[in-house]
């Protein structure tokens, strides 16, 4: 406690205070925008499991998005996939986990084309 009380006086005799001025508010015009993203109807193919990535995927993610993603192993991929479950509420079952994290590991290495 004391050391509290230290603290705010020393804080009052420099002359700055705990509490930070607000900001200025914008004072422009809000404006509304619309962009058009390019269609990417490509599918997961050629690996096991692709059906699992494009029923779970591609409800939010495009192929493209998914395949442009930094090389991940197994364990990371799985951390990912579960992250898109429990923080995004994407319908993952837990059973679903293993197969769509070696569909992405596969994926990822499977040869471009």
């Amino acid at each position: 406690m004391k050391r509290s009380i230290l603290f705010l006086a020393l804080l009052l005799v420099a002359g700055c205070s705990p509490v930070q001025p607000v900001a200025t508010a914008f004072k422009g015009p809000l404006r509304s925008s619309s962009i058009e993203l390019p269609a990417d109807e490509a599918r997961f193919a050629g690996v096991a499991d692709a059906d699992l990535l494009n029923a779970n995927c591609l409800a939010c993610h495009s192929t493209t998005m998914v395949l442009s993603q930094p090389k991940l192993n197994a364990a990371r991929w799985g951390e990912v996939v579960r992250k898109m479950r429990d923080a995004y509420h994407a319908p993952i079952e837990e059973a679903e986990i293993p197969a769509l994290t070696r569909a992405l590991v596969a994926v990822q290495s499977a040869p471009p084309g």
